[in-house]
């Protein structure tokens, strides 16, 4: 008797099962019943149960290939491809953690990083101070460095954007960027908080989609020199230690739909 539907069923049966628990774990981060932490402590048990699933799965391509046929294909297909995708999602992240600065807080301007405002009532409580962090000291590629130039070697091409006005008056020209910069994150699908045209200001929250983690955002448009604009921005996590480059991918984002707007 072939053992191949039995693979394919413990593939199947494993996944699902990781599924639900990672599901719950992510589900229960993202309404505040638990803190990342402890969701974490939940999300492992999934992962241990979706490795299962992979393995399972393996083995059953490698059956299916043996005999040449495709006896349970259904259940053996899904338990390969979803548990590969289950294991996949978290395996990139603590890819990053470990390959990317330990940073959370990522500004154009390191010399002098937008600050909060309305955002700081939201941030009231957060374990990772409102602050900029540029000072602040990490441990990196063994290395004692600050965040500002953690971030500088990591993502040169982070800076700010710059433009000349030419014949345009500059208060028309920096308030074109800046509502413009307010299309551009509205186009981002982030949840714009505050916005003040009189100081340029913009501040807007992005959620990551499984584990609900919030990064709050602050866009300064402001007139450099007599006849140009500057936009700045900066982007940081509320919680956590390292956030795996996303912050750095929001504020890069950003960059390059305003630049090429």
């Amino acid at each position: 008797m072939s053992h191949q539907p039995l693979l394919a069923k413990i593939s199947f049966g494993t996944f699902v099962a990781g599924a639900l628990v990672a599901l719950t774990a992510c589900t229960g981060m993202r309404l505040g019943m638990w803190t990342v932490d402890t969701g974490l402590k939940v999300l492992v048990p999934g992962l241990a149960i979706g490795l299962t699933g992979l393995i399972f799965g393996a083995a059953w391509v490698w059956r299916a290939l043996a005999m040449n046929n495709s006896m349970s294909w259904r259940f053996g297909t899904i338990g390969l491809i979803g548990s590969a995708i289950l294991i996949g999602i978290p395996a990139n992240y603590i890819w990053h953690v470990y390959t990317l600065p330990p940073i959370h807080d990522v500004s154009t301007d390191i010399g002098d990083a937008p600050q909060f405002v309305a955002l700081l009532a939201a941030r009231d409580g957060a374990p990772n101070p409102p602050s900029y962090d540029g000072r602040v000291v990490v441990t990196y590629g063994g290395e004692k460095l600050t965040t500002a130039l953690a971030q500088k070697n990591t993502w040169q091409d982070i800076k700010p954007l710059e433009r000349l006005a030419g014949t345009t008056p500059q208060h028309e020209f920096v308030g074109k960027y800046f509502w413009r910069a307010l299309n551009v994150v509205n186009g981002l699908g982030w949840k714009v908080v505050a916005f003040d045209l009189k100081s340029g200001r913009i501040e807007a929250t992005s959620t990551t989609l499984w584990f609900g983690a919030v990064s709050d955002i602050v866009i300064r448009v402001k007139p450099a020199g007599k006849i140009g604009v500057r936009i700045d921005i900066r982007a940081k996590s509320r919680t956590g230690i390292s956030d795996a480059g996303r912050n750095a991918g929001l504020v890069r984002d950003f960059l390059a739909r305003e630049d090429g707007h």
